[in-house]
């Protein structure tokens, strides 16, 4: 057994590991988890303006991607989507929901959206913006929320 670093695995590779993995789980979980759930905002030209990527699995609602305008933001778009996904959720069963933020980013919206901060990696990559030797960083956020 030899092992091989690379900085490009292609989707092939990436989908062996993934596939490895899920044939494992299937003796713990059923096969078709998770299972996606995606709202979006769009203006009378259908164009995407906004949107929520996320899935369901088990008894969570795990946000991957929220994303408004700039141009619409402050005016509940945001929060209408949240509200919408988390309303799937809950269809589905999901009791809790969970999402991560950066500290440059959306904490304090997610924390009026009723979640709390379960853990804090500081340090956790450095801000473009300063100096590349670690002069300022920013800070990944975990949040969940019990549904109701």
């Amino acid at each position: 057994m030899k092992l091989r670093l690379t900085h490009a695995p292609t989707d092939d590779e990436i989908e062996a590991t993934k596939d490895g993995l899920r044939a494992y789980n299937r003796h713990f979980i059923p096969a078709k988890l998770p299972c996606p759930v995606a709202v979006f905002a769009e203006d009378e030209n259908g164009e995407q303006k906004a949107g929520i990527i996320a899935e369901t699995m088990g008894n969570w609602l795990m946000i991957k991607y929220l994303w408004v305008d700039e141009s619409l933001r402050g005016q509940y778009i945001g929060s209408s989507l949240m509200q919408r996904a988390e309303e799937e959720a809950m269809a589905r069963g999901c009791r809790y929901s969970m999402v991560d933020t950066f500290s440059f980013q959306a904490r304090p919206f997610y924390e009026r959206q009723g979640y709390e901060c379960q853990m804090v990696l500081e340090d956790f990559l450095n801000d473009i913006r300063y100096s590349p030797n670690g002069e300022a960083s920013h800070s990944r956020i975990y949040l969940t929320k019990t549904l109701r």
